[in-house]
């Protein structure tokens, strides 16, 4: 069983004050033991530039990893990624985990007048993106013609030692980006289908049995691929979580706030609203039902002194 790694999604709140609370809190992730910090990539303006702010975090530590979580397919060539994603390691030396997905939220797209393509179009996109990044990571000369994606002889994407390229993290949920994933995937991160708005069924998804299924998909394509299932690691992505003794007012909030039972609430594993101890044991269940071993927490900036010390050493020490 694969020991337990923690990320940080550190949740900013003071956008005047964007720089400087962001660097303090890497510096301080780093500090108390997460492996790894991750910023997103959409376009509203509490989302900054993920590879302008994973450049930064690279240079103000020396052990943290950094991640994007995710790149949106869409919004930059595969060209642009393979170069991002090489100078990020090679700035990081090596720390840089290259998270990449196929898109899905309208704003995005409408904003920017993007085509919100079909999911199953998007995906096919993804791979001829993965295969141009993959060989630019790794050959001197790529050239490529697919459906989408048209490169000729274009130089390898940065300096990379022989046999030394990003990670690679990709989320799934659906069963072509699972198959995806299991082709291609370093670290696969286990979420619900997006069906346009957090419904039962997306909970559903996100409940351990729907993670367990997810995951013996996963192994099952990646075994037909030739690669050993083993290699890959699981990745849970807890985006609602609070330390507490009186969990009930908050999980009644949710389900209400989405109009699902408090039931549907507390079976899904993106939310872990509880004691300490609770919080401890559900994560510990899970990795020890499913194999999901990498835990990523959104976080306020005061939880994350809090879930170190209460949460991320007990279970990494």
């Amino acid at each position: 069983m694969k020991p337990f790694r923690f990320g940080a999604f550190p949740n900013l709140r003071k956008e005047s004050l964007l720089v400087e609370e962001w660097t303090q809190a890497v510096k301080q992730i780093e500090k108390l033991g997460y492996s790894t910090v991750f910023r997103d990539d959409h376009f509203h303006t509490r989302s900054s530039d993920p590879i302008a702010m994973l450049a930064s975090a690279a240079s103000v530590t020396e052990t943290l990893n950094i991640g994007s979580f995710v790149f949106g397919v869409d919004y930059r060539h595969p060209a642009v990624l393979a170069k991002a994603g090489a100078t990020l390691h090679l700035l990081s030396s090596g720390r840089f985990e290259f998270g990449i997905g196929a898109g899905y939220r309208p704003y995005d797209y409408n904003a920017t007048g993007i085509p919100l393509d079909p999911a199953s179009t998007r995906v096919e996109r993804l791979e001829e993106a993965l295969k141009i990044i993959k060989s630019m990571w790794t050959q001197d000369r790529t050239s490529f013609t697919g459906k989408h994606y048209q490169i000729s002889e274009i130089e390898k994407a940065g300096y990379l030692p022989e046999g030394e390229h990003p990670k690679i993290m990709i989320g799934g949920g659906g069963r072509k980006m699972l198959k995806l994933a299991a082709k291609y995937a370093d670290i696969v991160g286990i979420i619900p289908r997006w069906r346009g708005s957090i419904t039962p069924e997306y909970a559903n998804e996100a409940s351990i049995e729907g993670i367990k299924k997810k995951i013996i998909r996963v192994k099952n394509a990646a075994k037909d691929f030739g690669r050993d299932p083993d290699e890959i690691e699981f990745q849970q992505y807890i985006s609602r979580t609070e330390i507490t003794d009186n969990p009930e007012p908050m999980i009644e909030n949710i389900a209400k706030t989405f109009g699902f039972s408090t039931d549907l609430v507390n079976a899904s594993e993106m939310v872990n609203i509880g004691s300490i101890s609770d919080i401890r044991d559900r994560i510990q269940r899970l990795r020890e039902e499913t194999g999901v071993n990498y835990f990523v927490f959104l976080l306020r900036g005061d939880q994350i002194d809090e879930y170190a010390e209460s949460i991320v050493k007990p279970l990494t020490n």
